[in-house]
C-alpha cells in the first residue's frame, strides 16, 4: 500500500509539473531573457536548441558551456517549460520521452559592456600607446582578469621607458540600467630613472669602457633590471670567449639615488687567460678519434673560446645523430696544464634509433604521397639526421610549403622512433590581370595564372596571354615533377610570342615571333642530387618589322626550327629558390637540325657553375655570399653558313651584366657566338616570415662578354670590343617561388664615351 501510494503521488506531481522531467524533447519556442548589449542572434547561433528539433538533457550543459565560452556573460541558466495547446511532430512520436512539446528559456547575465576607457595622467607614454598595449577596448565586454593582465602589459611599457616608479589602478562606474561601464586608468609616472654611477671592480685585462659598451644598463640610458641579468651574461660570454675559462661575477648589487638614479656595482674576477691544448676522446666505439676530430671548432693553441667548445659538443651530437645515436651523452673533462686547457671528451653512445613509422600532418590541399615520396629518412632504416634534414629540403623546393617542422615521437621499443612532418602550405598560385592602350598596337590587355599544385600533386601549371586587336601572344606550360611514382619530371610546353628585339645601338630593330612547343623528360638520382634533363623542340620563328637602317643586314622571313638537347646537373643547394648553401653544376647541349629537319643546323654547348655560403646569422637570419658563372657557345654546320642573328648572344640588361643595356654596349652589334659571364651578390633579409626570407637586400658585382669567336677572347677589363665588362651596384629581391623579383640598380665601369653609365632593372624571376 505505502509503494502504491509514492508511485501515486509521482505521477500526480509529475502531471502537474510545469517543468519536463524526461527527453529529448521538441523544441516548439526560444526565448532569451537578460539581453542588455548582446545581439540575440549571436545566443541563438551559439545555443543547440533549434524550432522543430530535438532537445536532449545533456544539450543544458553544452549550451551553458558554450555560452560562457563567448567570454561576454557572467552566468547563464536555462529553463525548459511545456508549450501550452501545443503538439509534436507525429515523426517525433518514437524518439521523444515526452509528448509535450517545449519552450526553452535562456537567462543571462552579460558583463558589463565597457563604453569607453578613459586613460588619466599618462604624459610620458600617450594615452593611444596606453591602450594599445590593452587587449580589452571599447565595445568589449568587462573582463576584471583581462584588466589585470592589461594593466601588466602597460606597467612593463613604462619600464621599458624607465618609469619603474609607475604607479596604475583603476575604477569602473557601472550604469545598472544599461549594463555600461565607464574605465578609468589613473596612472602615476613618477620620475623616469636612468643608470647613475656604473662601477665595475676587477677589470685587468680590458679597458673598462670595452666591457661597460657589453651592457645595456650604460650611465645616462634608461635603467632595466630585466636587462641586468642580460648584461652580466653578455659580460660573461664576452671573457669566456676571450680565453678566460674560470670568470665569474663575484658581487652585484644596484641602489635607487634621488629617485630618478640606479647606481650600479658589479664585482668580478677575470681568472687566468687560457689556450686550447690537446684533445682526446674516450668512450667511442662508432667512430674513431681521428673522424670525431673532424668536429672540433678549435685548433691547438687558440684561444680558449666557450662558444667553440659548445659547437663541437654539437657536432659530435649530430655525427652520432647522422647514425641513429640520438641518445649518445658527450661530456667533457677539462685539465688545466700551465696556460693551456686539455679536454677530453667523454661519450656514452648508447645505442642507435631505428625508424618505426614516418607519417605527414598539417597538409590540406595536398596529397599525402607528395610528402612521403620526398623524405628520405625511410620507416625500418636507423634514423639519420642528414637524412631528415634533407627531407626537409626537398619539402620546401615544391615551392608551395611555408613551413617543416620535425617531431619525433617515442614508439613502443626504446630502440624506435615514430617521424611526423609537420607541414604548413602557403598560398600556391597567382592570379594577374590589365589592360592599357598601347600606341603601337592599339587596346592589349594580360592574363597571368600559376599554380604550382595543380590537383594536390605538386603539378605547376602557368598560362600567360596577351590579347588585343594586333596582339595574341601566350605560352601554357605543364609539368609534373613524378611521373608513374618515379622521380622523372615530364613538362610539356606550347607558345605563341613576340619580342622587340635590340641590335646594334638600336633597342627595337626588329620584331622575333616564335610559335611552337617543347616537351621534356628528366629524371633525377640519389635524392635529386644528379639529374639529367632531355628536351625536344619545334618552332617557327618569323622575323619582320626590320628597321630600315639594318634591311640589309637582318633578313625578313620564316624559318623553322627543331632541336633536341640533353643536360646533366649535379645540385647541392639546400633551397634551389634561395639558397643559403651547396652548389649546382650543370653541362649541356642543344643541337639543331641535322637529322631532327628544320632550317638550321647549329649546335650549342653550355656550362655553368654556381656556389652558395652562409658567411654568418644574426639569429636565423642568414647573410649569403652566391656566385655563379656561365659559359657557351654557338656553332653552325651543315647547310647553315652562318649563326643568324636570333640564336647569337646579346649581353646585358637585368640577367648578365648589369649596368649595361643590350644595345650594342656589350660584344660585337650583330650578337656574339661565344660568351661568359659571372655574378656575385651578397644577399641579408629585410623580412622573414616562418624561416624564410621573403625580402632582402643585395649588392652585387658582375662581368663577362660575348666575342665572335674563340679567337677574339680577352681576358682583359676594359671599353674595347673584345675587353671583358664589368658591372655592379645594388637591389631588393622578393624571393616568393611562385613570383620572384628583382629590382636593380646597376652601374658599368667599362662604357664607351656617349653611353649611360647606369640603370635600373624590374624583372621578374630568379638570377641563381
Amino acid at each position: 500500500m505505502k509503494l502504491f501510494l509514492i508511485i501515486f503521488l509521482g505521477f500526480i506531481t509529475n502531471l502537474f509539473s510545469a517543468s519536463p522531467i524526461s527527453g529529448p524533447w521538441q523544441v516548439n519556442e526560444i526565448e532569451v531573457l537578460g539581453v542588455k548589449n548582446l545581439k540575440p542572434k549571436v545566443i541563438l547561433k551559439t545555443v543547440r536548441a533549434k524550432k522543430g528539433k530535438l532537445y536532449y538533457e545533456e544539450d543544458k550543459k553544452t549550451d551553458i558551456e558554450n555560452l560562457i565560452n563567448l567570454g561576454s556573460l557572467e552566468r547563464v541558466s536555462v529553463e525548459l517549460v511545456y508549450s501550452e495547446d501545443k503538439k509534436i511532430s507525429t515523426k517525433n512520436f518514437s524518439v521523444v520521452g515526452d509528448t509535450n512539446p517545449i519552450k526553452v528559456i535562456y537567462t543571462i547575465y552579460e558583463k558589463p559592456y565597457i563604453e569607453d576607457i578613459v586613460v588619466n595622467g599618462a604624459k610620458k607614454i600617450s594615452r593611444s600607446s596606453v591602450k594599445s598595449e590593452m587587449d580589452l577596448g571599447k565595445g568589449d565586454f568587462y573582463d576584471d582578469v583581462k584588466l589585470k593582465e592589461d594593466i601588466s602589459k602597460i606597467y612593463k611599457k613604462y619600464k621599458e621607458k624607465g618609469y619603474i616608479n609607475a604607479n596604475i589602478n583603476y575604477d569602473v562606474k557601472i550604469d545598472s540600467q544599461t549594463n555600461k561601464a565607464i574605465l578609468n586608468l589613473n596612472i602615476s609616472e613618477g620620475e623616469k630613472v636612468v643608470v647613475g654611477n656604473l662601477v665595475i671592480d676587477g677589470v685587468k685585462s680590458f679597458k673598462t669602457k670595452k666591457i661597460v659598451k657589453k651592457m645595456k644598463n650604460r650611465p645616462k640610458k634608461v635603467f632595466s633590471e630585466e636587462d641586468l641579468k642580460k648584461d652580466f651574461n653578455e659580460i660573461e660570454n664576452f671573457y669566456k670567449n676571450n680565453g678566460f675559462a674560470d670568470f665569474k661575477i663575484i658581487d652585484s648589487t644596484f641602489n635607487f639615488r634621488e629617485g630618478k638614479y640606479a647606481d650600479i656595482n658589479i664585482k668580478l674576477e677575470e681568472g687566468g687567460k687560457y689556450f686550447f691544448g690537446d684533445t682526446s676522446f674516450s668512450g667511442n666505439m662508432v667512430y674513431n678519434s681521428a673522424e670525431l676530430m673532424g668536429a672540433v671548432e678549435y685548433q691547438k693553441g687558440n684561444i680558449f673560446k666557450d662558444e667553440k667548445l659548445t659547437d663541437t659538443i654539437r657536432n659530435i651530437q649530430e655525427r652520432y645523430a647522422d647514425k641513429g645515436y640520438l641518445k649518445v651523452i658527450v661530456s667533457t673533462v677539462s685539465s688545466y696544464r700551465d696556460n693551456y686547457i686539455d679536454l677530453s671528451y667523454v661519450l656514452e653512445e648508447n645505442f642507435p634509433i631505428y625508424v618505426r613509422y614516418i607519417d605527414v600532418e598539417g597538409n590540406k590541399s595536398t596529397k599525402t604521397k607528395v610528402f612521403k615520396r620526398e623524405i628520405v629518412q625511410k620507416e625500418g632504416d636507423v634514423f639519420s639526421l642528414s637524412k631528415v634534414r634533407r627531407s626537409q629540403e626537398k619539402i620546401f623546393n615544391l615551392g608551395f610549403i611555408e613551413n617543416v617542422e620535425l617531431m619525433i615521437n617515442p614508439a613502443d621499443s626504446p630502440d624506435t622512433v615514430d617521424l611526423v612532418f609537420d607541414v604548413t602550405e602557403g598560398k600556391p598560385g597567382m592570379l594577374t590581370a590589365g589592360a592599357g592602350i598601347s600606341s603601337r598596337d592599339g587596346f592589349v590587355g594580360m592574363l597571368s595564372v600559376s599554380h604550382m599544385n595543380m590537383f594536390g600533386l605538386a603539378q605547376r601549371f602557368s598560362l600567360n596571354w596577351n590579347f588585343g586587336k594586333r596582339v595574341q601572344d601566350y605560352s601554357v606550360n605543364w609539368t609534373t615533377p613524378w611521373l608513374n611514382d618515379k622521380p622523372t619530371s615530364l613538362g610539356v610546353s606550347l607558345f605563341n610570342n613576340r619580342r622587340y628585339r635590340s641590335y646594334s645601338t638600336t633597342y627595337s630593330a626588329y620584331t622575333e615571333k616564335r610559335t611552337g612547343g617543347r616537351v621534356s623528360l628528366g629524371p633525377r638520382f640519389e635524392d635529386d642530387k644528379y639529374g639529367v634533363n632531355f628536351s625536344y623542340s619545334y618552332e617557327k620563328i618569323k622575323i619582320y618589322d626590320v628597321d630600315d637602317v639594318y634591311k640589309s643586314e637582318i633578313a625578313e622571313g620564316t624559318s623553322v626550327q627543331s632541336s633536341i638537347s640533353a643536360e646533366f646537373t649535379r645540385d647541392t643547394r639546400d633551397y634551389i629558390w634561395d639558397p643559403t648553401r651547396g652548389t649546382k653544376f650543370s653541362l649541356g647541349v642543344e643541337v639543331f637540325g641535322g637529322l631532327l629537319g628544320g632550317d638550321l643546323d647549329l649546335y650549342k654547348p653550355t656550362i655553368s657553375y654556381s656556389y652558395n655560403k652562409k658567411l654568418f646569422s644574426i639569429d636565423e637570419w642568414p647573410f649569403v655570399f652566391s656566385v655563379a658563372s656561365r659559359f657557351g657557345w654557338v656553332k653552325e654546320f651543315g647547310s647553315t653558313k652562318d649563326v643568324p642573328v636570333y640564336e647569337r648572344y646579346f649581353l646585358g640588361g637585368a640577367d648578365t651584366i648589369r649596368g649595361y643595356d643590350t644595345n650594342g654596349q656589350i660584344g660585337p652589334k650583330d650578337g656574339g657566338k661565344v660568351y661568359y659571364v659571372t655574378n656575385a651578390e651578397f644577399k641579408f633579409p629585410l623580412a622573414r616570415e616562418k624561416k624564410r626570407t621573403i625580402v632582402q637586400w643585395a649588392f652585387f658585382f658582375d662581368i663577362g662578354n660575348s666575342w665572335e669567336g674563340f679567337d677574339n677572347i680577352s681576358l682583359k677589363t676594359g671599353s674595347g670590343l673584345n675587353q671583358l665588362k664589368c658591372g655592379a651596384g645594388f637591389g631588393i629581391r622578393f624571393t616568393t617561388p611562385a613570383f620572384p623579383i628583382r629590382l636593380d640598380w646597376g652601374y658599368g665601369f667599362n662604357h664607351k664615351p656617349g653611353e649611360n653609365l647606369s640603370d635600373i632593372y624590374f624583372t621578374i624571376g630568379n638570377l641563381f
